[in-house]
């Protein structure tokens, strides 16, 4: 954020509003910045644009397009909680996250992965190699296809590297994320 301007025009001002109204983020609003849960982040390690303290601060600034729109708040896996456990104000990190991820996805903007179920072969590859099971099969017009559960997707992009009919897309990451995020998890 340090150099960029912050447009008037791009303010929500309600945006901290409607992300802290959810019962699972409203302890944003204790977070003071002092940057704990970024300094405990280990994908912010591996990815340093993503800062959870960033993050918050764009919330709180009402920077809900930047969010929203933001690769970053599909990193998080969510299952080290060492922001968290970090955090002097006990912000609840994880919870955040999936809120914003509900935000995005109710409001239309681009998930991590795409399916063209057209495709889709329903083999299930993706559904048993996904470390976060964040795909499963589903019956629609009597075959079946895969689905994704976007609230769980890290985009890691295993399911579309190993998609067998090209179905699956990954739209957030640029290939460097991938092997960079396909190696973290092989650490």
């Amino acid at each position: 954020m340090l150099g960029q301007v912050i447009r008037v025009s791009e303010i929500d001002p309600n945006f901290k509003r409607e992300v802290i109204a959810h019962e699972a983020a409203c302890d944003i609003a204790a977070c003071f910045s002092c940057g704990t849960c970024t300094g405990g982040c280990p994908i912010h390690a591996v990815y340093p644009e993503h800062d959870p303290r960033k993050i918050v601060r764009m919330i709180n600034f009402g920077m809900k397009e930047k969010v929203l729109s933001s690769r970053y708040i599909w990193y998080c896996t969510e299952e080290c909680f060492l922001c968290e456990k970090c955090c002097p104000q006990n912000v609840k990190f994880s919870n955040v996250w999936d809120v914003l991820k509900n935000i995005a996805v109710k409001e239309g903007y681009p998930l991590p992965v795409s399916i063209d179920e057209n495709k889709c072969s329903g083999c299930g590859i993706c559904v048993a190699l996904c470390p976060y099971s964040a795909m499963e099969l589903s019956i629609q017009n009597a075959s079946k296809a895969a689905h994704l559960i976007s609230i769980s997707c890290k985009g890691c992009g295993i399911c579309g590297g190993a998609c067998p009919s090209g179905a699956i897309s990954v739209n957030l990451f640029e290939d460097e994320h991938i092997s960079a995020q396909i190696e973290a998890l092989r650490a």
